[in-house]
């Protein structure tokens, strides 16, 4: 099994003209990524770093705030556990690499505890389904 959070690293280094071996993107990891922690899914949210060295080289969708958002470490763990992709977030806006994502939290108007709540709901219902 890759780790997605290797692989992402190792692709910014060798874009970057840096080295590319382990021991270099093992060092690199806590730089570029907010948790270390490998995940099957998730666990992708980018360090300021790190989305300023992956934004070279990668599209980022924009995705702006109606307001300033006071995000709760609940919302973090959600949107780190809902979003499977690279992405990073600050109080007025938030970047994510996926196209389909982007579109869902425009649609969402950039509300995210909206947005994560609906994700939660329908986890829920999906599994109360089954």
């Amino acid at each position: 099994m890759t780790n997605k959070k290797v692989d992402i690293t190792r692709y910014a280094a060798e874009q970057s003209g840096w080295p590319s071996d382990d021991k270099n993107i093992k060092k690199l990891v806590p730089i570029i990524w907010c948790s270390t922690r490998k995940k099957s899914k998730g666990g992708l949210r980018l360090t300021d770093e790190g989305f300023e060295l992956l934004s070279k080289t990668i599209t980022f969708h924009r995705v702006r705030f109606d307001s300033d958002v006071d995000y709760t470490s609940q919302l973090l763990i959600r949107l780190d556990n809902y979003i499977d992709c690279p992405w990073y977030i600050n109080r007025s806006e938030m970047y994510v690499t996926d196209d389909h994502l982007a579109i869902q939290l425009v649609l969402f108007s950039g509300n995210i505890a909206k947005f994560t709540s609906a994700k939660a709901e329908s986890i829920k219902k999906s599994l109360t389904s089954s």
